[in-house]
């Protein structure tokens, strides 16, 4: 239910080509939508990991990396620490830390790579980033928090 016109050069063009067919608008339409749920899922799917609530209140995990602030200087979370890590067993226990910041490394039982990263967060306050192996371990984590403020009482 189209009409064909025919210019003197010989060119014919219909009228479903010369006002836009309904079928075209349709095509972009449906993918413009698509395009911006697909947008919409991914914002959504990386805002979840982008930080993930842990069961301890101020803790987070993020891509593996478990994160809480502690209440005390960076060089007596270190100090204490390396006293977590040797009371669960982990190996090659390597502490470093100042007044600024502070770095504990160490080995678990199945060899993965424990880092325990302190950096000054405010007035005694300091902000600790613990990550084990390639993917984590929030239970080992949670212990290790658990058993650094247990350490700090007594300091």
């Amino acid at each position: 239910m189209y009409s064909v016109t025919c210019l003197p050069e010989g060119l014919c063009r219909s009228q479903k080509d010369i006002h836009g067919g309904g079928s075209f608008r349709k095509e972009h339409f449906m993918k413009l939508g698509i395009f911006a749920i697909g947008i919409l899922s991914a914002s959504f799917i990386l805002a979840n990991l982008a930080a993930c609530q842990t069961d301890s209140p101020g803790a987070t995990e993020t891509l593996g990396v478990y994160s809480t602030m502690v209440d005390s200087t960076p060089d007596k979370v270190t100090t204490a620490a390396q006293k977590a890590a040797d009371d669960l067993k982990l190996t090659n226990i390597v502490g470093n830390g100042t007044t600024m910041d502070g770095k504990v490394t160490a080995k678990d039982a199945q060899g993965d790579d424990v880092e325990i990263d302190i950096e000054q967060a405010g007035d005694n306050v300091s902000k600790v980033t613990i990550h084990i192996g390639a993917t984590g371990d929030q239970a080992v984590s949670k212990q290790l928090i658990d058993r650094i403020n247990s350490h700090l009482s007594w300091l």
